[in-house]
């Protein structure tokens, strides 16, 4: 793959949580795979060979990396001591970055742990702050974090409810037009549930705002992939 052709993809990111098998599906063809720890499990399980392998591979089978390293000696692998500063969800975001994806897609970065979710939506407050694209989905939720106004198409969202929530501070002017319920130069603050299942009503939801963070999440009770 050569880096000019690796500056024009989006990265798709595979961490260790809990990633359902429709999403194969959804995987770009151009798209730069990097597999963090575990999610390499995955890939492998269906047959896909990423562009790159990082990780401690603490939580991978015993064993599982050195017999993938000798099934596919050229796909690139940086191992990492489990001492370290940072998840392997981040180190794979990061290197993903660094081959100049622009856009990337975190898939099993949700799941039973907790702390890894909200450590993992941390990661995509670095990417908008790097002026990146990034997004977590899983079969019920795509989650996104925005610094400025958008919108979002009700034919492309994800599942059926959008929520808002502030994040790091007051977001402030908030507009909500296209929803089921709108407000005009509302504050959102970060305590209560006050923007959570909101529903686009026509055929885009107009999100404007003066100033603040937004998280914003789109979900379904019922499987989207």
């Amino acid at each position: 793959m050569s880096e000019s052709t690796e500056h024009e993809k989006t990265g798709w990111v595979f961490c260790g949580g809990s990633i359902k098998e429709g999403i194969v599906d959804r995987i770009p063809e151009d798209a730069y795979l990097v597999a963090a720890d575990r999610g390499l499990v995955f890939l492998e399980q269906h047959g896909i060979v990423p562009d790159l392998i990082v990780g401690d591979f603490d939580s991978s089978p015993e064993g599982f990396i050195d017999e993938y390293k000798a099934k596919h000696p050229d796909v690139e692998v940086r191992a990492y001591h489990p001492v370290k500063d940072y998840t392997d969800s981040e180190i794979g975001v990061k290197a993903a970055v660094e081959k100049g994806c622009r856009s990337i897609v975190m898939a099993g970065a949700t799941g039973t742990r907790l702390d890894h979710v909200l450590g993992n939506i941390q990661v995509l407050a670095l990417l908008m702050k790097e002026g990146i694209e990034g997004e977590i989905i899983d079969s019920h939720n795509r989650i996104s974090i925005h610094d400025r106004s958008f919108s979002i198409k009700r034919k492309e969202q994800w599942g059926r409810y959008v929520s808002f929530f502030a994040y790091g501070g007051d977001v402030r002017g908030l507009d909500l037009q296209g929803f089921q319920y709108t407000v005009t130069d509302f504050t959102l603050t970060s305590i209560g549930s006050r923007a959570v299942s909101n529903e686009i009503s026509g055929d885009a939801g107009q999100v404007t705002f003066s100033s603040g963070t937004l998280l914003m999440i789109e979900s379904d009770d019922r499987d989207v992939y």
